[in-house]
Protein backbone atom coordinates (compact mmCIF):
# COMPACT_ATOMS: atom_id res chain seq x y z
CA UNK A 1 0.00 0.00 0.00
CA UNK A 2 0.94 3.46 -0.56
CA UNK A 3 2.27 5.89 2.25
CA UNK A 4 -0.23 8.57 2.09
CA UNK A 5 2.24 10.30 3.98
CA UNK A 6 4.41 11.23 1.32
CA UNK A 7 3.82 14.43 -0.82
CA UNK A 8 5.66 16.94 -3.11
CA UNK A 9 5.34 20.54 -3.30
CA UNK A 10 5.84 23.75 -5.44
CA UNK A 11 8.13 25.71 -3.00
CA UNK A 12 8.37 28.60 -5.76
CA UNK A 13 9.74 28.65 -9.16
CA UNK A 14 10.53 25.58 -10.90
CA UNK A 15 11.26 24.24 -7.09
CA UNK A 16 9.83 21.37 -5.65
CA UNK A 17 10.09 20.13 -1.99
CA UNK A 18 10.08 16.10 -1.27
CA UNK A 19 8.83 14.32 1.86
CA UNK A 20 9.17 10.35 2.31
CA UNK A 21 8.90 10.17 5.37
CA UNK A 22 10.50 6.97 7.42
CA UNK A 23 12.82 6.52 4.34
CA UNK A 24 16.15 7.67 5.70
CA UNK A 25 19.24 6.01 4.54
CA UNK A 26 17.56 4.18 1.58
CA UNK A 27 18.59 5.57 -1.84
CA UNK A 28 16.58 7.30 -3.64
CA UNK A 29 16.23 7.89 -7.34
CA UNK A 30 14.05 10.91 -8.50
CA UNK A 31 12.85 11.10 -12.59
CA UNK A 32 11.36 13.89 -13.97
CA UNK A 33 7.93 12.77 -15.93
CA UNK A 34 5.79 14.33 -18.47
CA UNK A 35 2.88 12.22 -17.63
CA UNK A 36 2.04 9.56 -14.64
CA UNK A 37 2.50 7.03 -17.69
CA UNK A 38 5.33 8.50 -19.07
CA UNK A 39 6.80 5.72 -21.38
CA UNK A 40 10.02 7.24 -22.52
CA UNK A 41 13.24 7.46 -21.00
CA UNK A 42 12.78 9.91 -18.35
CA UNK A 43 15.53 12.71 -16.50
CA UNK A 44 16.65 12.00 -13.73
CA UNK A 45 17.05 15.10 -11.27
CA UNK A 46 18.25 13.90 -8.35
CA UNK A 47 19.93 10.92 -6.03
CA UNK A 48 20.04 11.20 -2.43
CA UNK A 49 19.17 9.43 0.42
CA UNK A 50 17.71 12.14 2.49
CA UNK A 51 14.23 11.42 3.46
CA UNK A 52 13.16 15.76 2.91
CA UNK A 53 14.64 17.23 -0.04
CA UNK A 54 14.66 19.80 -2.95
CA UNK A 55 14.63 19.32 -6.53
CA UNK A 56 14.90 21.88 -9.28
CA UNK A 57 13.83 21.22 -12.69
CA UNK A 58 14.01 22.79 -16.08
CA UNK A 59 11.88 25.41 -17.75
CA UNK A 60 9.36 22.86 -19.21
CA UNK A 61 5.36 23.64 -20.50
CA UNK A 62 3.76 20.96 -19.17
CA UNK A 63 2.62 19.81 -15.69
CA UNK A 64 5.45 17.95 -14.22
CA UNK A 65 5.19 14.61 -12.51
CA UNK A 66 7.94 12.42 -10.92
CA UNK A 67 8.83 9.31 -10.92
CA UNK A 68 10.22 8.66 -7.24
CA UNK A 69 12.80 5.07 -7.07
CA UNK A 70 12.83 4.32 -3.34
CA UNK A 71 15.23 1.25 -2.80
CA UNK A 72 13.43 -1.63 -4.65
CA UNK A 73 10.13 -0.11 -5.20
CA UNK A 74 8.84 2.61 -7.53
CA UNK A 75 5.78 5.13 -7.45
CA UNK A 76 4.30 8.16 -9.26
CA UNK A 77 4.42 11.49 -7.31
CA UNK A 78 3.11 14.67 -7.96
CA UNK A 79 1.95 18.08 -6.42
CA UNK A 80 -1.99 17.63 -5.43
CA UNK A 81 -2.65 21.29 -5.26
CA UNK A 82 -2.37 22.90 -8.61
CA UNK A 83 -1.30 26.40 -9.65
CA UNK A 84 -4.17 27.42 -11.48
CA UNK A 85 -4.27 31.42 -11.73
CA UNK A 86 -7.37 32.83 -10.41
CA UNK A 87 -8.44 29.82 -8.64
CA UNK A 88 -7.87 28.18 -5.10
CA UNK A 89 -8.72 24.90 -4.63
CA UNK A 90 -7.63 23.26 -7.53
CA UNK A 91 -6.60 19.50 -6.72
CA UNK A 92 -5.50 16.57 -8.23
CA UNK A 93 -7.24 13.57 -6.11
CA UNK A 94 -4.38 11.13 -7.88
CA UNK A 95 -2.08 9.21 -5.38
CA UNK A 96 -4.02 8.12 -2.37
CA UNK A 97 -3.69 4.53 -1.07
CA UNK A 98 -6.46 2.15 -0.48
CA UNK A 99 -7.00 -0.50 1.86
CA UNK A 100 -6.70 -3.27 -1.35
CA UNK A 101 -3.12 -2.27 -1.53
CA UNK A 102 -3.97 -0.10 -5.05
CA UNK A 103 -3.53 3.71 -5.71
CA UNK A 104 -5.75 6.49 -7.45
CA UNK A 105 -4.29 7.21 -10.44
CA UNK A 106 -2.58 10.73 -10.84
CA UNK A 107 -4.31 13.02 -13.70
CA UNK A 108 -7.52 11.63 -13.70
CA UNK A 109 -9.54 12.82 -10.65
CA UNK A 110 -9.96 16.96 -9.62
CA UNK A 111 -11.94 18.66 -7.59
CA UNK A 112 -11.94 22.73 -6.98
CA UNK A 113 -13.72 25.80 -6.86
CA UNK A 114 -15.61 27.11 -10.00
CA UNK A 115 -14.19 28.11 -12.81
CA UNK A 116 -15.30 31.86 -12.93
CA UNK A 117 -12.22 33.38 -11.48
CA UNK A 118 -9.88 31.29 -13.90
CA UNK A 119 -7.67 33.83 -15.55
CA UNK A 120 -6.46 33.56 -18.84
CA UNK A 121 -3.23 31.61 -17.84
CA UNK A 122 -5.36 29.66 -15.92
CA UNK A 123 -7.65 28.13 -18.58
CA UNK A 124 -4.24 27.87 -20.74
CA UNK A 125 -2.76 25.87 -17.77
CA UNK A 126 -6.21 23.56 -17.46
CA UNK A 127 -6.05 22.64 -20.90
CA UNK A 128 -3.26 21.09 -20.75
CA UNK A 129 -4.89 18.60 -17.96
CA UNK A 130 -7.26 16.81 -21.20
CA UNK A 131 -10.20 17.58 -18.83
CA UNK A 132 -13.01 15.98 -20.57
CA UNK A 133 -15.75 16.31 -17.80
CA UNK A 134 -16.98 19.03 -15.68
CA UNK A 135 -19.19 17.92 -12.59
CA UNK A 136 -21.08 21.36 -11.55
CA UNK A 137 -23.25 20.81 -8.24
CA UNK A 138 -23.94 25.05 -8.49
CA UNK A 139 -27.49 25.98 -8.66
CA UNK A 140 -29.28 27.54 -11.67
CA UNK A 141 -28.60 31.08 -9.80
CA UNK A 142 -25.06 30.73 -9.04
CA UNK A 143 -24.21 29.76 -12.54
CA UNK A 144 -26.14 32.69 -13.55
CA UNK A 145 -24.22 34.65 -11.62
CA UNK A 146 -21.05 33.63 -12.14
CA UNK A 147 -20.42 31.33 -15.27
CA UNK A 148 -17.26 29.33 -15.98
CA UNK A 149 -14.80 30.14 -18.09
CA UNK A 150 -14.76 27.51 -21.21
CA UNK A 151 -11.72 25.45 -21.19
CA UNK A 152 -12.61 23.56 -24.29
CA UNK A 153 -15.49 23.62 -26.75
CA UNK A 154 -14.75 19.98 -26.37
CA UNK A 155 -15.18 19.69 -22.79
CA UNK A 156 -18.77 18.25 -21.31
CA UNK A 157 -19.94 19.90 -18.64
CA UNK A 158 -23.24 18.23 -16.30
CA UNK A 159 -25.11 20.37 -14.26
CA UNK A 160 -25.78 18.72 -10.88
CA UNK A 161 -27.50 20.69 -8.16
CA UNK A 162 -27.76 19.06 -4.57
CA UNK A 163 -30.36 21.09 -3.63
CA UNK A 164 -28.83 20.80 0.21
CA UNK A 165 -27.45 24.36 0.96
CA UNK A 166 -28.50 25.68 4.31
CA UNK A 167 -31.39 28.51 4.53
CA UNK A 168 -28.35 30.66 5.42
CA UNK A 169 -26.48 30.08 2.52
CA UNK A 170 -29.54 30.11 -0.31
CA UNK A 171 -30.05 33.47 0.43
CA UNK A 172 -26.60 34.17 -0.14
CA UNK A 173 -27.30 32.12 -3.87
CA UNK A 174 -30.30 33.76 -4.79
CA UNK A 175 -29.60 37.33 -4.51
CA UNK A 176 -28.31 39.63 -6.74
CA UNK A 177 -24.02 39.93 -7.42
CA UNK A 178 -23.84 42.64 -5.98
CA UNK A 179 -25.68 42.51 -2.71
CA UNK A 180 -25.31 38.46 -1.80
CA UNK A 181 -23.30 39.32 1.00
CA UNK A 182 -24.63 42.40 2.42
CA UNK A 183 -28.78 40.34 2.16
CA UNK A 184 -26.71 37.59 4.05
CA UNK A 185 -25.24 39.02 6.87
CA UNK A 186 -28.61 41.19 7.21
CA UNK A 187 -30.52 37.68 6.93
CA UNK A 188 -28.55 36.31 9.84
CA UNK A 189 -28.89 39.79 12.13
CA UNK A 190 -32.57 39.31 11.71
CA UNK A 191 -32.36 35.94 12.83
CA UNK A 192 -30.24 37.69 15.71
CA UNK A 193 -32.42 39.91 16.85
CA UNK A 194 -36.30 37.79 16.21
CA UNK A 195 -34.50 34.70 18.42
CA UNK A 196 -34.40 32.11 15.16
CA UNK A 197 -30.96 31.87 15.16
CA UNK A 198 -29.99 28.32 15.91
CA UNK A 199 -26.50 26.80 16.70
CA UNK A 200 -23.76 27.79 13.57
CA UNK A 201 -22.66 24.28 13.51
CA UNK A 202 -26.09 22.65 13.54
CA UNK A 203 -26.81 23.72 10.62
CA UNK A 204 -23.73 23.15 8.62
CA UNK A 205 -23.85 19.11 10.39
CA UNK A 206 -27.66 18.99 9.24
CA UNK A 207 -26.62 20.21 5.58
CA UNK A 208 -23.99 17.41 5.72
CA UNK A 209 -25.90 14.65 6.63
CA UNK A 210 -28.59 16.17 4.08
CA UNK A 211 -25.73 15.47 1.16
CA UNK A 212 -25.83 11.64 2.40
CA UNK A 213 -29.76 11.34 2.57
CA UNK A 214 -31.76 14.11 0.87
CA UNK A 215 -33.21 12.27 -2.08
CA UNK A 216 -32.27 15.19 -4.56
CA UNK A 217 -28.56 14.95 -3.23
CA UNK A 218 -28.51 11.24 -3.72
CA UNK A 219 -30.06 11.59 -7.38
CA UNK A 220 -27.64 13.67 -7.82
CA UNK A 221 -24.79 12.08 -6.44
CA UNK A 222 -26.21 8.73 -8.21
CA UNK A 223 -25.80 10.61 -11.44
CA UNK A 224 -22.49 11.68 -10.71
CA UNK A 225 -20.50 8.21 -10.28
CA UNK A 226 -22.60 7.01 -13.36
CA UNK A 227 -20.56 9.78 -15.25
CA UNK A 228 -17.32 8.81 -13.57
CA UNK A 229 -17.95 5.25 -14.36
CA UNK A 230 -18.06 5.93 -18.23
CA UNK A 231 -14.47 5.03 -18.98
CA UNK A 232 -14.13 8.16 -21.89
CA UNK A 233 -15.29 10.75 -19.06
CA UNK A 234 -12.68 11.11 -17.45
CA UNK A 235 -10.36 13.27 -16.89
CA UNK A 236 -12.97 14.31 -14.65
CA UNK A 237 -13.64 18.09 -12.32
CA UNK A 238 -16.18 18.08 -9.97
CA UNK A 239 -16.24 21.44 -8.48
CA UNK A 240 -18.72 24.13 -6.54
CA UNK A 241 -18.62 27.37 -6.31
CA UNK A 242 -15.69 27.54 -3.13
CA UNK A 243 -14.97 23.75 -4.06
CA UNK A 244 -15.40 23.07 0.12
CA UNK A 245 -19.03 21.23 1.04
CA UNK A 246 -20.79 19.86 -2.06
CA UNK A 247 -17.54 19.19 -4.15
CA UNK A 248 -16.37 17.86 -0.57
CA UNK A 249 -19.31 15.47 -0.50
CA UNK A 250 -18.98 14.03 -4.03
CA UNK A 251 -14.89 13.42 -3.79
CA UNK A 252 -15.05 12.04 -0.49
CA UNK A 253 -18.11 9.60 -1.99
CA UNK A 254 -15.80 8.53 -5.06
CA UNK A 255 -12.70 8.31 -3.22
CA UNK A 256 -14.24 6.10 -0.83
CA UNK A 257 -15.75 4.06 -3.28
CA UNK A 258 -12.38 3.41 -4.64
CA UNK A 259 -11.09 1.85 -1.18
CA UNK A 260 -9.64 4.68 0.10
CA UNK A 261 -9.41 5.09 3.81
CA UNK A 262 -11.15 7.64 5.83
CA UNK A 263 -8.22 9.10 7.65
CA UNK A 264 -7.24 10.32 3.59
CA UNK A 265 -10.71 11.07 3.04
CA UNK A 266 -10.51 13.54 5.53
CA UNK A 267 -7.42 14.79 5.41
CA UNK A 268 -8.54 15.81 1.11
CA UNK A 269 -11.19 16.84 2.82
CA UNK A 270 -9.01 19.33 4.65
CA UNK A 271 -6.70 20.69 2.56
CA UNK A 272 -9.45 23.12 1.61
CA UNK A 273 -8.91 24.54 5.01
CA UNK A 274 -5.43 25.58 4.02
CA UNK A 275 -6.03 26.58 0.66
CA UNK A 276 -8.67 28.89 1.69
CA UNK A 277 -7.41 30.82 4.36
CA UNK A 278 -6.89 34.19 2.38
CA UNK A 279 -10.13 33.62 0.86
CA UNK A 280 -11.83 33.63 3.96
CA UNK A 281 -10.12 36.58 5.55
CA UNK A 282 -11.45 38.51 2.00
CA UNK A 283 -14.89 37.50 2.69
CA UNK A 284 -14.87 38.40 6.41
CA UNK A 285 -13.62 42.25 5.32
CA UNK A 286 -16.26 42.28 3.25
CA UNK A 287 -18.53 41.05 5.81
CA UNK A 288 -17.25 43.37 8.50
CA UNK A 289 -18.46 46.20 6.16
CA UNK A 290 -21.80 45.65 6.82
CA UNK A 291 -21.78 44.52 10.73
CA UNK A 292 -19.18 44.28 13.57
CA UNK A 293 -21.87 42.12 15.79
CA UNK A 294 -19.18 39.65 16.79
CA UNK A 295 -22.20 36.90 17.31
CA UNK A 296 -22.74 37.55 13.60
CA UNK A 297 -19.58 37.22 12.50
CA UNK A 298 -18.72 34.35 14.31
CA UNK A 299 -21.71 32.72 12.68
CA UNK A 300 -21.02 34.01 9.27
CA UNK A 301 -17.37 32.44 9.72
CA UNK A 302 -18.89 28.55 10.59
CA UNK A 303 -20.61 28.81 7.06
CA UNK A 304 -17.45 29.41 5.26
CA UNK A 305 -14.99 27.38 7.68
CA UNK A 306 -13.60 24.09 6.69
CA UNK A 307 -14.02 21.07 9.85
CA UNK A 308 -13.05 17.94 9.61
CA UNK A 309 -16.32 16.70 11.25
CA UNK A 310 -18.24 18.42 9.18
CA UNK A 311 -17.12 15.44 6.12
CA UNK A 312 -16.94 12.95 9.36
CA UNK A 313 -20.95 14.05 9.66
CA UNK A 314 -21.68 12.60 5.51
CA UNK A 315 -18.65 9.71 6.41
CA UNK A 316 -21.14 8.50 9.97
CA UNK A 317 -24.29 8.57 8.31
CA UNK A 318 -23.24 6.12 5.38
CA UNK A 319 -21.24 4.04 7.33
CA UNK A 320 -23.80 3.44 10.38
CA UNK A 321 -26.30 2.86 8.01
CA UNK A 322 -25.02 0.89 5.63
CA UNK A 323 -21.34 -0.14 7.10
CA UNK A 324 -19.63 0.58 3.45
CA UNK A 325 -19.41 3.06 0.54
CA UNK A 326 -20.52 0.04 -1.90
CA UNK A 327 -23.73 -1.19 0.40
CA UNK A 328 -24.48 3.03 0.41
CA UNK A 329 -24.48 3.04 -3.64
CA UNK A 330 -26.39 0.26 -4.61
CA UNK A 331 -29.06 0.34 -2.12
CA UNK A 332 -29.48 4.25 -2.60
CA UNK A 333 -27.82 5.55 -5.54
CA UNK A 334 -28.84 2.88 -8.28
CA UNK A 335 -25.02 2.31 -8.72
CA UNK A 336 -24.62 -1.53 -9.71
CA UNK A 337 -21.87 -3.80 -8.37
CA UNK A 338 -20.47 -3.81 -12.50
CA UNK A 339 -20.26 0.16 -12.17
CA UNK A 340 -18.38 -0.29 -9.10
CA UNK A 341 -15.91 -2.13 -10.99
CA UNK A 342 -15.57 -0.39 -13.39
CA UNK A 343 -15.26 2.61 -11.45
CA UNK A 344 -12.13 0.84 -9.73
CA UNK A 345 -10.61 -0.32 -13.38
CA UNK A 346 -10.96 3.31 -14.36
CA UNK A 347 -9.22 5.30 -11.64
CA UNK A 348 -6.91 2.38 -9.89
CA UNK A 349 -3.50 1.09 -10.36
Amino acid sequence: MMDNSRCVKNIGPLRYQFLLPHTAGVKKEIYLLDSPKCSHQADRMLTTTAEEFEVKIPDISYRPFFGAAIGQQYVIMAERNLPVEGMNNFRDMGGYGTKDGYHVKWGKLYRSDHIYNATEEGIKYLKGLGIRTIIDYRSPDERGKYPNKTISPDVRTYCLDPSAHTAELAAQFTSSKDSEDENLVNKIISQKENGSLVNRYDIVMEQYHNFACKKECKECFGKMLKIAADSKSSAIVQHCRGGKDRTGFGSMLLLGLLGVEKEDLIEDYMLTHYNRVKRNQVKMDIYKKFTDDPVVLDYLYSLIDTKAEFIGASYDAIMNAYGSFEEYVQKELDITSEDVVQLRKNYLE
